[in-house]
């Protein structure tokens, strides 16, 4: 079912449309919000507030162009509005850089066993030579797969920015030991990701 169908289903209140646009979103959903904030029960509560929301002011909002796009959006923006009451901080930034740590799931274990130390650890030296802002852009770019547009308006910054953040993130990681070979890639997407 292409995007435009779904949403239209989904703002009838078709049940089935609207566990189809959950089902896709949920896990990048949950994965995107841990790199925002580490609290699990925050990030789920977070989750469930956006869809209750969404489902409620169906009528009221326009069809996205990217929904998985639109859902991600949502949610930072619902997490910072939780941080800042939660914290009681009268001037939260939207801006704070995310803190993206190299992290893994259960299937990224089972490919990192099969990779030696040494890979690891040069992967990881590659890693830290990204600003927190690129992290959070690669994250976005190459793990969620968003165009250069919707990053531009996740993380705030123009749309050329975001084309040179990855180009000078790229250029970095093309210029270490540990992008050799594909073990090196493999390993990059699997800890750029956090479970």
């Amino acid at each position: 079912m292409d995007q435009g169908n779904l949403w239209s289903k989904f703002r009838d209140g078709d049940k089935t449309a609207f566990e189809s646009v959950y089902n896709s979103c949920v896990d990048d959903m949950f994965a995107f919000g841990l790199k925002i904030d580490p609290d699990q029960e925050l990030v789920k509560d977070c989750i469930q507030e956006v869809f209750i929301d969404i489902f409620e002011h169906r009528n009221a909002i326009s069809e996205p162009n990217n929904i998985k796009f639109y859902i991600l959006k949502a949610l930072k923006h619902t997490i910072f509005r939780k941080q800042k009451k939660e914290r009681k901080k009268a001037k939260f930034q939207e801006q704070q850089e995310l803190n993206v740590s190299a992290g893994y799931n259960f299937e990224d274990k089972r490919i990192l066993s099969e990779l030696d130390e040494e890979k690891k650890r040069l992967v990881n030296q590659a890693l830290e030579t990204l600003t927190a802002k690129q992290k959070e852009i690669m994250y976005l770019r190459f793990s969620v797969g968003l165009n250069y547009n919707e990053i531009s308006e996740i993380v705030s910054i123009d749309h050329s920015s975001v084309r040179k953040q990855v180009y000078r993130a790229v250029k970095k990681l093309r210029n270490s030991k540990a992008f050799d070979d594909y073990k090196g890639i493999v390993l990059f997407y699997a800890m750029l990701r956090k479970a």
